[in-house]
């Protein structure tokens, strides 16, 4: 579950495990949206988005692709919540539940996580790392030997001030740099 707060809502975002497109026994939500546009036995999951203005409250249900995960999945923004559904992304409203924007990236593998940094937007990756701008426009991607995962404890992701600290599930160390050159060091 993803908790996000600011001075408009308090926002919790969690997985909902039991909805099915189409189904009368879903729990009910105020808004279903679906820019996928994804049918009954298309391989998604949805994403349940309890949202409180402090005046009032609603449900929505965003329904994405299969590969969405509930931790780290989206920013919030004065009243625009920016939420990652591994390869989509889609910005809505917080106000009046309305889509914004929605992206599909062209990238490799499962998306996990969204943050946001001075210039743009980083994607954590199963196999890339990918940066951003603010009109979500890909700056650059980078991959290492293998997938961004570890099995030796170490933290896999950071996000530092300035450069971003990957390990890879051989346990191979990368360092990515903010700066224009966008300079990698190993180790």
């Amino acid at each position: 579950m993803m908790i996000l707060q600011n001075e408009i809502c308090h926002i919790e975002i969690k997985v909902d495990e039991t909805y099915t497109i189409g189904s009368a026994d879903n729990h009910h939500y105020d808004v279903t949206l679906n820019p996928g546009h994804y049918g009954h036995n298309d391989f998604s999951k949805t994403l349940s988005i309890h949202i409180n203005l402090g005046s009032r409250e609603f449900q929505i249900a965003l329904i994405g692709p299969f590969y969405s995960y509930d931790s780290d999945c989206a920013v919030l923004e004065n009243d625009i919540l920016t939420i990652l559904q591994d390869n989509m992304i889609t910005q809505i409203r917080i106000t009046n539940a309305s889509i914004i924007r929605n992206i599909m990236l062209d990238c490799f593998g499962c998306n996990f996580a969204i943050y946001k940094v001075k210039k743009g937007y980083i994607i954590y990756g199963e196999i890339e790392i990918t940066m951003l701008d603010f009109n979500f426009e890909k700056q650059w991607s980078f991959s290492g030997k293998d997938i961004f995962a570890s099995i030796s404890g170490k933290e896999p992701f950071k996000i530092l001030e300035n450069s971003i600290c990957l390990y890879d599930f051989e346990d191979n160390y990368y360092e990515i740099d903010f700066d224009e050159n966008n300079s990698y060091r190993f180790r």
